[in-house]
C-alpha cells in the first residue's frame, strides 16, 4: 500500500531526510566524543528523532558508522582525488597540501578517519580509501618504471607516506606539533623526496646520472 504524502512531502523523501539527520548527528558525535563514546540514544537525541526512526534506516550503530564514514571519505576524496590525478607522484607538495587542508578543515573528519581507525567498519573503509588513493597516485605518473620490483617499492612508500601524512595532520591539528602548516608540509615533502628514489623513471635516472 502506498503511503500518503504528509504535508505534501512524499514518504520516501521524509525517510531520506530523517536518514540524513541521523548521519549528520553521527558525524558530529563520532567526530567529537568518538565512536565508543556514542550510543544509539545519543544519536537520536542529537538528531531530534526517536529510536524508531533510527532503526528505520540503520540496523545498529556500526551500520550508521559505515554511512558516516562513507560521507567523510566522499568529502575527503572530492578535495584530494583531483589533485592526485593532476600532480601525481612527480609533484607531491600539492597532494600533501590538499590532504592536510581537507583533514584540518573539519577536525571531526580527522578524528573519524585517523584516530578512530580501531573500529573494524571504519578500518576496512579507510583501507579501501588508501588503496584507491595509492593506485591513483601511482597511475598518475606517466613515466612510471615498469619494473615490478620498483613498482612494489613505490606502492610501499606511497602507503607509508599516506599513513604518515594522516598522523602528522592530526597531531598538528591538536597542537602536538608546534610548527606552521606550511613548514609541516615542507618537511613532509622533503621526507618523501628523501625516501623515494623509486619515483624516478629509467629515463630520468639516466639523465640525472649523465648530468
Amino acid at each position: 500500500m502506498q503511503t500518503r504524502p504528509y504535508k505534501g512531502v512524499p514518504a520516501e523523501q521524509r525517510r531520506a531526510e530523517r536518514r540524513e539527520k541521523l548521519v549528520r548527528a553521527g558525524w558530529e558525535l563520532f567526530g567529537t566524543r568518538g565512536i565508543h563514546g556514542t550510543r544509539v540514544d545519543d544519536v537520536c537525541t542529537e538528531a531530534g528523532l526517536t529510536k524508531r526512526y533510527f532503526y528505520e534506516s540503520f540496523t545498529d550503530l556500526d551500520d550508521l558508522v559505515g554511512a558516516v564514514v562513507d560521507e567523510a571519505i566522499r568529502a575527503l576524496a572530492d578535495v584530494v582525488v583531483p589533485v592526485i590525478a593532476e600532480h601525481g607522484w612527480r609533484n607531491p607538495r600539492p597532494v600533501f597540501e590538499a590532504f592536510a587542508s581537507a583533514l584540518l578543515a573539519d577536525p571531526r573528519t580527522s578524528r573519524l578517519l585517523v584516530e578512530e581507525s580501531g573500529n573494524p567498519v571504519l578500518a576496512a573503509k579507510r583501507q579501501v580509501l588508501i588503496d584507491q588513493a595509492v593506485d591513483l597516485w601511482l597511475d598518475a605518473d606517466p613515466d612510471a618504471d615498469p619494473d615490478p620490483d620498483r613498482l612494489a617499492l613505490q606502492r610501499l612508500l606511497a602507503h607509508a607516506m599516506a599513513g604518515a601524512a594522516g598522523e602528522v595532520a592530526v597531531a598538528w591539528a591538536h597542537g602536538r606539533i608546534d610548527l606552521e602548516g606550511d613548514v609541516v608540509i615542507d618537511h613532509l615533502v622533503r621526507i618523501f623526496e628523501r625516501i623515494t628514489p623509486a619515483r624516478l623513471s629509467p629515463s630520468t635516472r639516466e639523465s640525472e646520472a649523465s648530468g
